[in-house]
């Protein structure tokens, strides 16, 4: 039986153990399979290696005082796989404890001696990062249940000022929800779904604040006008996750604005010139970070309509300059 696993355990030892500065000698291969209950002669490992060669598994091959072998292709390259590790290390969501594990798992794609260079040179950010070990487990039972097109029940919980755990509406512990996707959004994961209480909205929930998340029996149901639910369209709708009215608002821009706009809503949303201006229109969830956003980028936005919109952002901003205390 070893026999027939011999060609997957000789490409996989190269992939994880070798690479053009770190090769595996004839003897080091055939040792370590022998360690795994795998006896191959010289001869014949020389056959395996030109096989593998022959189907697509590209080894490259050496000459010291014996022959040397190892993999210099790789599905990820150097840059990719620091680009993943320092995601991974900038997400809150992920736990300190799963930030390290996942890492490690990562550092692995570039090979050894160069996973182990890009380790020790990774950035450290100044990220707070989240507690709930479980967010590994959430992550999967969501997923799982979106694929089967199944309901999730979950608990929902809230810290308070001492940081502890807190549940929220203590009256109805257990949410059950229709899921349809997740997503990440600022610095936190969410799950995106339709709750039974309240079917005719999209609901939002941080993944790391829900504890006991399992899958129901009963098939996801929801109203037909989310049956064509664009996870994209969502994202740019969202501003911080907050739920609200979902609306067409036109804005004006000062040129210098663009780039903003377009982190937000896509490089294909469409300005119009107008003077030496810009304007454009763009479908929204009106809530507090939409305006906040709005508010951030100062003088040089203006929002032109709806009508009401434009008389709420100006409510919103004098409520909060009578919030500001009066000079002495």
């Amino acid at each position: 039986m070893e026999q027939k696993i011999k060609l997957l355990k000789i490409y996989d030892m190269l992939v994880k153990e070798s690479d053009e500065t770190h090769p595996l000698s004839t003897y080091d291969i055939i040792e370590k399979l022998a360690k795994q209950g795998i006896k191959v002669e010289r001869k014949t490992l020389y056959d395996d290696i030109n096989l593998l060669n022959a189907n697509g598994f590209e080894v490259k091959q050496t000459r010291e005082k014996c022959n040397m072998y190892y993999v210099e292709k790789r599905v990820f390259d150097i840059a990719e796989v620091r680009i993943l590790m320092d995601a991974v290390q900038a997400a809150s969501f992920i736990t300190p404890s799963k930030t390290k594990i996942l890492v490690d798992k990562i550092a692995t794609l570039a090979g050894p001696l160069k996973g182990e260079v890009v380790k020790r040179n990774i950035a450290v950010f100044d990220t707070t990062k989240h507690t709930n070990e479980n967010i590994y487990l959430n992550v999967f039972t969501l997923n799982e249940a979106i694929i089967n097109h199944k309901k999730i029940s979950f608990e929902y919980f809230r810290l308070d000022a001492r940081g502890r755990r807190v549940r929220r509406n203590a009256e109805k512990r257990v949410y059950t929800v229709s899921p349809l996707a997740t997503l990440l959004s600022g610095d936190n994961y969410y799950l995106v779904c339709v709750t039974d209480s309240h079917p005719d909205v999209i609901s939002n929930y941080r993944v790391d604040r829900m504890d006991d998340v399992r899958t129901l029996p009963q098939d996801i149901k929801v109203a037909d006008k989310f049956l064509d639910f664009d996870i994209r369209k969502q994202k740019k709708q969202l501003f911080g996750m907050f739920l609200g009215e979902r609306r067409d608002v036109t804005m004006q821009i000062d040129k210098n604005l663009v780039e903003a706009v377009y982190d937000k809503f896509g490089a294909k949303t469409r300005l119009t010139p107008y003077s030496d201006k810009y304007r454009f229109t763009a479908e929204v969830q009106i809530s507090d970070m939409f305006f906040g956003w709005c508010f951030s980028l100062g003088s040089g936005l203006k929002i032109l309509a709806p009508r009401e919109i434009c008389l709420l952002y100006r409510s919103r901003l004098l409520d909060r300059l009578k919030e500001l205390p009066e000079n002495d």
